[in-house]
């Protein structure tokens, strides 16, 4: 028998470079501790990155619910107005009239025909939260038909300065006089009303530090708390005319400008 002229060479040694790939694919590797804690710290650097982002997105879409609400609303007030001579509902019955709580009787349901519509989705968040925020100082104790009380299924409040001048065609400068906004309210506050004196003072900033409000020439604005503070103090803001009088008699709003 010839002997073959290629001799036939060991599959290990002629190859080396096979062998070496073949028990990396061929036999699991499992992971060492340490190589286990980088990939556990990479992910938890990643989750930390993206929870801001992710929060801010849907506080973000929030927020665009919350500004379509209060456009609706002044949209049915105005609607209103043009079956009532002109005029705006009163802040003393446009949210409820015969049951304080049920908020389907009020002056501006019929226009809305919807619940859901009178709540900001972030502060409906934060009444059903365990570690709620406290209205500030801004929102004040009530009383008379200001302080009935029933669980707060509303989020938007009425400025109560224009109950002497609810035509709107008396309105001196609309874009600087204020129909509704985010009330900083308590949870069981049911008056529907927010103005210079008597009932909450303050916006509600929920949204990324800021809060919305509906004008009285229907365009809806978000301000921060500085730019609130520039605002709140100022007649026109509260009174659509030169008549401050306002609820409880003249002079009580000697301290705005």
């Amino acid at each position: 028998m010839s002997r073959s002229p290629f001799p036939i060479q060991n599959r290990s040694t002629a190859c080396p470079r096979q062998s070496r790939l073949g028990r990396w694919l061929g036999a699991p590797r499992a992971f060492t501790l340490i190589e286990l804690l980088v990939v556990i710290a990479i992910i938890a650097i990643l989750v930390s990155l993206l929870l801001p982002v992710i929060s801010k997105a849907k506080e973000t879409a929030r927020s665009v619910s919350c500004m379509s609400n209060l456009h609706q609303i002044a949209l049915a007030s105005v609607t209103y107005s043009m079956d009532s001579n002109g005029n705006l509902p009163s802040f003393r019955n446009w949210l409820y009239t015969t049951k304080v709580g049920d908020l389907s009787t009020g002056k501006l349901y019929p226009y809305l025909n919807s619940k859901p519509v009178y709540m900001c989705p972030t502060d409906k968040a934060q009444l059903t939260a365990k570690n709620r925020p406290k209205p500030s100082s801004g929102s004040s104790t009530v009383s008379g038909f200001a302080g009935r009380n029933a669980t707060r299924d509303y989020s938007y409040a009425m400025n109560c300065g224009i109950c002497h001048a609810t035509d709107l065609s008396a309105f001196v400068e609309p874009t600087k006089t204020v129909l509704y906004m985010e009330g900083n309210m308590g949870p069981t506050d049911y008056s529907g009303q927010v103005g210079p004196a008597m009932v909450s003072q303050t916006l509600a900033f929920r949204h990324n530090n800021r809060g919305h409000l509906v004008m009285a020439d229907l365009h809806v604005a978000k301000m921060n708390k500085k730019e609130f503070a520039q605002v709140e103090r100022t007649k026109r803001f509260w009174f659509p005319t030169d008549d401050t009088s306002g609820p409880g008699g003249r002079g009580m709003f000697g301290n705005l400008r």
